[in-house]
């Protein structure tokens, strides 16, 4: 067959000896069936961004950091290196979560090298040494399914306390083998520790899991394991053989300790003030200090009367009775025409004022 080019590197460094046959083609990335130190192994070549189908990335990426202030700036910028450095971190994240699944005893396939983003991993084979067939394509029957539900419900439950969330978890990407169901497809996979959407993604991965299992066993529909486990999880009471019972958890009081409370604002206070004054600076205002539970509550103040609010010098009687109504005001009346004689007298007192200044003319005062 022709070989990829993205697999031409890994041969010529000796990765891989050879390219037997694709296997398949999902919508994150293409899978060949390769030689590796002599065995038969899986090559991962991931798809370019433009022809990835994986909806609401965002949701997944958020939380992963990098070491490098630069490459960090630039990906929340969004700029070119930031979307490279944003996809090399896409694509070194599944090397990362089966590295440390493994480490934690889950059953995923074991890490051989992850080299110019192409991903070389174990072979999941089936009785016939073929790769092994997705969930999807099995055919169980209730005591089987019974017996997968729980031993996947384990698997996760492994993965949440190595800090990890599948986030994608389905029927197809669980391959079923003679010891057991294998996890794959882990691109996607996020810390709970630092990504606020891990709680939904583990909610649906369960819930996808019983979905898929109740067509076998209908009382699955009925369980929460994904909320116990979360709820056990941010106790900190989950552990890999927590046992789980399926049943919503109760939501806590919502009782807070107010002197408590009170007690490590004023001590944070006090801290704050001893910095500023070892630096120099000038202390801050006091924080207002509620009261205790245990002092009396204040006594409420005096309600002011309405009627003194609005018109001073009103007795007490005036205020608790109604206001009377207000008397309709009369309509202005039309003023009379006055007829004005400025414009008429006008010119007369203008030629006046010429004559006099002039000399000339018969003013009628003088005469």
């Amino acid at each position: 067959m022709q070989v990829p080019a993205s697999l031409i590197p890994l041969l010529d460094l000796g990765v891989i000896e050879e390219v037997i046959r694709p296997v398949m083609s999902g919508k994150e990335a293409e899978v060949f069936l390769v030689i590796s130190n002599g065995e038969r192994c899986i090559a991962k070549v991931y798809k370019d961004a433009q022809n990835r189908s994986f909806k609401q990335r965002s949701q997944y990426i958020e939380g992963r950091k990098t070491r490098n202030t630069r490459d960090q700036r630039a990906r929340a910028r969004r700029t070119k290196h930031g979307r490279a450095e944003e996809e090399q971190a896409w694509r070194s994240t599944e090397a990362d979560m089966l590295d440390r699944l493994g480490r934690a005893g889950v059953a995923v396939p074991r890490l051989y090298a992850f080299v110019e983003g192409v991903l070389v991993m174990e072979l999941v084979a089936g009785p016939d040494g073929t790769p092994a067939p997705r969930l999807v394509e099995a055919d169980l029957t209730p005591g089987e399914a019974q017996d997968l539900f729980h031993r996947l419900l384990r698997e996760i439950q492994r993965m949440l306390c190595a800090g990890v969330v599948h986030g994608d978890l389905s029927d197809f990407n669980i391959l079923l083998t003679e010891d057991g169901p294998v996890i794959i497809d882990l691109p996607q996979a996020v810390d709970p520790a630092h990504n606020r959407n891990a709680r939904s993604l583990l909610i649906r991965d369960v819930r996808n899991l019983t979905s898929f299992l109740s067509r076998y066993i209908p009382d699955l529909r009925k369980t929460h394991y994904g909320e116990e486990m979360w709820v056990l999880y941010e106790r900190g009471e989950l552990h890999p053989d927590t046992r789980l019972t399926g049943r919503r958890p109760k939501r806590e009081s919502g009782n807070i300790d107010v002197d408590a409370l009170a007690d490590e604002i004023a001590a944070a206070f006090k801290e704050e003030q001893r910095r500023r004054e070892s630096l120099g600076l000038p202390p801050r205002k006091p924080v207002r200090h509620y009261p205790r539970t245990s002092a009396p509550a204040p006594e409420p103040a005096p309600e002011k009367k309405r009627r003194r609010r609005r018109r001073k010098g009103a007795s007490s009687d005036a205020s608790s009775a109604p206001a009377p109504a207000p008397k309709p005001k009369p309509k202005p009346q039309p003023k009379p025409q006055q007829q004005s004689t400025q414009n008429s007298t006008a010119p007369k007192k203008r030629r006046r004022r010429r004559r006099r200044r002039s000399g000339t003319g018969n003013d009628p005062k003088t005469s």
